[in-house]
């Protein structure tokens, strides 16, 4: 690993105190960003919530000692910093809210300087490639699918190993009866991290963390003397979607005229049967807003279901808005959010005879002060059950 004093002049051309500044400072944006960004909520979803592959570049610091024989003390402990590369993965637990994340991380590219640092003592996480694998919890603070500027905190459990394909650590020895282990090349930590991401749209985004890991060595071996590694990392990257094969889907059916009647009458089934459905879910959409979102889509799913199950059933799809009846806008907005629905329907398989398109506009009826229910009842779209038989009288 390059002391900080010396990858920071190859590389960035920054001392060790510059690199700190840094640090803070990025540390700094991330909370500022969750703190102050707004969120900016629409019916399209930022994120798709499938499974995520991701890419990062950071700096990695090894905070611990220098030479792990040593007892404790003030000159023996080094803070050492490194760029790293991370791979990660993450799918859903929940919708919107929790994830399961693994990163695979490779840092300590080169070692002449760990080796200079430690010299002839023993300290393969100066002197070895590190390598750290990590599975975490992640948890956003806002919902995924509606802010495009999305904070979240993760936690989990991880090991850093030195010198990974090595069978055995060279020199490896313990000193008896003084607290002090012999050279480990293998350290248990637990995470602790926050992050933002950024979405450009449904599938890629680009996130920035910071994160520290405690060494759990240092609880489980319960030794007086024993010197922590911790780690911390900052770290930025880009992240995509794994996209499935799209379906083929049929093309939607031509939308029908308002309160068309077919001017044909159909044999009559051999068994009467009626339509038993009275209530189906509504759909809410937020102000001036067309598309549907995930808590639509769902109830909609539930329509579906019931459709399919009581075939003598046909729906009136009735779009509302706030306006008047000579408000063009007003109605044109009505009858989209109704073809929505109407398209929604057909392109999962209800057959369009079955369904029938209306608007309504009228004046606002939500009462000054009044915080909710009523504003929210005139951007809807109602989905009426009928019996079939009504149509062809």
């Amino acid at each position: 690993m390059m002391p900080s004093s010396v990858w920071g002049i190859s590389i960035l051309g920054l001392s060790t105190p510059q690199i700190m500044t840094i640090r803070r400072i990025l540390f700094s944006l991330l909370l500022a960003a969750a703190l102050t960004l707004p969120s900016k909520g629409q019916s399209n979803q930022f994120r798709d919530t499938k499974a995520h592959l991701g890419l990062g570049l950071g700096v990695f610091t090894y905070h611990g000692p220098i030479d792990l024989l040593q007892q404790r003390s003030r000159t023996n402990f080094v803070r050492e910093h490194d760029p790293a590369i991370a791979l990660l993965g993450s799918f859903p637990i929940t919708r919107d809210r929790f994830f399961f994340r693994g990163m695979f991380l490779f840092t300590n590219f080169v070692t002449k300087d760990g080796r200079r640092l430690v010299g002839d003592g023993a300290n393969e996480f100066l002197t070895k490639p590190i390598f750290m694998f990590e599975p975490e919890v992640v948890m956003t603070l806002r919902p995924g699918s509606k802010s495009r500027v999305l904070p979240y905190i993760f936690t989990g459990f991880g090991a850093t190993t030195a010198d990974l394909f090595s069978k055995r650590s060279k020199g490896r020895v313990d000193l008896p009866d003084t607290g002090v282990p012999g050279p480990e090349r293998t350290v248990y930590h637990l995470p602790v991290g926050f992050g933002v991401d950024v979405a450009f749209d449904g599938c890629w985004s680009a996130f920035a963390e910071a994160s520290y890991r405690w060494d759990l060595n240092y609880v489980w071996k319960n030794e007086r003397e024993y010197d922590p590694h911790n780690t911390s990392l900052v770290m930025g990257g880009i992240r995509g979607c794994l996209k499935r094969k799209p379906r083929t889907a049929p093309p939607p059916a031509p939308i029908p005229p308002p309160l068309t009647v077919p001017g044909y009458d159909p044999p009559l089934p051999r068994v009467a049967r009626v339509c038993t459905l009275i209530e189906l879910n509504s759909v809410y959409f937020a102000e001036n807003v067309v598309d549907l979102s995930t808590s639509s889509r769902e109830a909609l799913e539930e329509n579906i279901e019931a459709l399919r199950l009581n075939p003598t059933c046909c729906v009136s799809i009735i779009g509302y808005a706030p306006g008047t009846a000579a408000d063009i806008y007003a109605l044109r907005l009505a009858r989209q959010r109704a073809e929505t629905i109407f398209n929604y329907y057909v392109g999962k398989g209800i057959n369009a005879a079955r369904l029938t398109i209306e608007t309504e506009v009228g004046p606002s009826v939500c009462p000054k002060g009044k915080d909710g229910k009523g504003c929210v009842e005139e951007h809807q779209v109602a989905t009426v059950p009928f019996d079939c038989s009504l149509l062809y009288r």
